[in-house]
């Protein structure tokens, strides 16, 4: 089963690039999104969670030649779940997202303005997702009955 996402975060690492059997070019990366909030006794939690990304075609090139780590983006795509043992034979789950859609958010940590990602109109925030950044962080979300997701 598959969910639609919309996912704002950074890049772990540069994609990495292949060709598969059907001569489709096909990009891999990570995207971490950073989470804060304060518990009931005021003490602040961060967390990150990290999403498995997949692009093919022309969005795979485009993602290779112009994102790099650290490098922010905005991603909607497909989300399944796919479980996996560990070395010590631990139940392990991985969030995995085949890219339908993206957006530049900008430059990241890169220096070299030459690399810079061209400017269109899609690079741009959409409003509604700048709001969206611009929480508070002061939320307090301890008297929230949400299920813990493993």
């Amino acid at each position: 089963m598959s969910a639609k996402v919309t996912i704002i975060g950074n890049l772990g690492r540069d994609p990495e690039t292949r060709i598969n059997a059907n001569n489709t070019f096909i990009a891999n990366f990570s995207i971490a999104v950073n989470h804060q909030r304060k518990t009931a006794t005021g003490e602040q939690v961060k967390k990150t969670d990290w999403y498995n990304i997949t692009a093919t075609g022309k969005q795979a090139q485009t993602l290779a030649k112009y994102v790099h780590k650290g490098d922010p983006l905005l991603i909607e795509g497909k989300q399944t779940f796919n479980p996996w043992t560990d070395r010590e034979g631990n139940s392990r789950v991985s969030v995995d997202v085949l890219v339908q859609d993206f957006r530049f958010l900008g430059t990241g940590s890169r220096s070299d303005e030459n690399q810079a990602a061209p400017q269109t109109a899609s690079s741009q925030i959409p409003d509604d997702i700048r709001e969206a950044l611009a929480a508070p962080d002061d939320l307090d979300f301890s008297g929230d009955n949400f299920p813990a997701v493993m």
